[in-house]
């Protein structure tokens, strides 16, 4: 249909125990633990999402007075199926986020040749090896709001028609 980016804007556990509800991570790569990458491509633990894209958007985050990581996601689509093991892998292997979405778009963004990042808000947490959730969405909300004006700012700032960054 003639798209040439994708950002998938989208809210998961954080990992890292520094990290918290509210927090922002742009996804660098993410880990195939979902049933849609596969059908795509042949297995490999990671997919890469656009190194030029992720870094204009944690630029654009930042631009907005917000910090944000940028670092590697976990994507898995069966929930509450994340094991105590594979968290604390994870974690040793400095993964920040679980989440959905990631290594699918990234994949079919590889093989269609399109652009694609993602931003993960942190809804809650699972670096204690137990869930916690926030018991206000003030943080979240704020950051959701943030990382989506700097995805339009990002997404629109692009020549479609040139294939290039304006």
């Amino acid at each position: 249909m003639g798209a040439r980016r994708f950002v998938t804007l989208t809210w998961g556990g954080m990992l890292q125990p520094e990290l918290k509800a509210g927090d922002i991570v742009v996804c660098a790569r993410a880990i195939r633990d979902d049933g849609t990458s596969h059908h795509y491509l042949p297995h490999e633990k990671y997919i890469e999402a656009d190194a030029r894209l992720v870094e204009q958007l944690a630029t654009a985050i930042r631009e907005r007075g917000a910090s944000c990581t940028i670092g590697s996601t976990w994507t898995t689509d069966a929930p509450y199926r994340e094991t105590l093991e594979e968290i604390k892998g994870y974690q040793a292997e400095g993964v920040k986020t679980v989440e959905m979405e990631s290594a699918g778009l990234f994949t079919v963004g590889r093989v269609r040749g399109v652009q694609t990042a993602s931003i993960v808000v942190g809804m809650d947490s699972l670096a204690e090896y137990k869930w916690h959730v926030p018991e206000r969405l003030d943080d979240i909300m704020r950051s959701l709001e943030i990382a989506y004006a700097a995805s339009i700012d990002v997404l629109s700032s692009f020549d479609s028609a040139q294939g290039r960054q304006e």
